[in-house]
């Protein structure tokens, strides 16, 4: 591909996201660690996270009009290895880009378009990547916590948000609310279309089981919509 030029996902099969949303108070996680592990498995099902967000815009600005509806943040996702986060070949990249989501479906899930390609030469060679298909650095985040996996489909992710002090460098970390305070985050795979509204039900059995101690809601959809920050 040439470089400069955006990248749009044409041509690749269309896959769904579907996914619950919930905010924890800091003395409420436990009880709610406890319950996964009791619905998931046990206490060897929780998963350490240690996730480093990149997200980028195209490098030339599409002018005013219709067609910049078509410019999309591309993001750059880093899984590091809690132990050792430093040691790029303990680390998975891979390039998302998130469609627009469906607005107010009634499905009782935030459901959106995905593509999710994995790089398997590290991040390093991802950003070069996204640099030959016209795109630079915008944001980034770093989202540290646990996950477990509930009925090998759905992904229940217990974090917190932290910026970077220095860009690129994630132990120079802090968080974003100091209260300490959880976010629960409820991801299926991606799927195909006809599959969606099984995981949605599925969603909602699951928010029913956590009704106790989350809260879990639909992100109201122009929250989640995939536009360039252009100032």
């Amino acid at each position: 591909m040439a470089a400069g030029k955006k990248y749009t996902g044409a041509g690749m099969p269309t896959h769904y996201e579907c996914s619950l949303h919930g905010l924890l108070a800091k003395n409420h996680e436990p009880q709610l660690r406890t319950r996964l592990e009791a619905l998931c498995g046990d206490t060897e099902a929780a998963h350490r996270e240690l996730h480093h967000e990149i997200s980028c815009i195209p490098c030339i600005e599409t002018l005013i009009g219709p067609l910049r509806r078509e410019d999309h943040v591309l993001r750059l996702r880093i899984e590091l290895d809690p132990e050792d986060p430093l040691c790029s070949e303990k680390s998975t990249s891979s390039i998302c880009l998130l469609g627009h989501p469906e607005p107010r479906s009634g499905r009782g899930a935030s459901v959106r378009p995905i593509i999710n390609a994995q790089v398997l030469s590290g991040s390093a060679s991802a950003s070069q990547l996204l640099s030959l298909l016209g795109y630079k650095f915008n944001s980034e985040f770093v989202r540290k916590g646990y996950w477990f996996l509930y009925r090998s489909s759905l992904k229940v992710v217990v974090s917190q948000i932290y910026r970077l002090q220095e860009q690129g460098d994630v132990q120079s970390a802090v968080p974003v609310d100091p209260s300490g305070n959880w976010l629960v985050q409820i991801a299926s795979e991606a799927m195909s279309q006809e599959l969606v509204p099984r995981v949605c039900e599925q969603l909602e059995e699951l928010k029913g089981l956590l009704e106790d101690y989350v809260e879990l809601l639909v992100v109201d959809h122009a929250f989640l919509e995939n536009k360039i920050p252009y100032s």
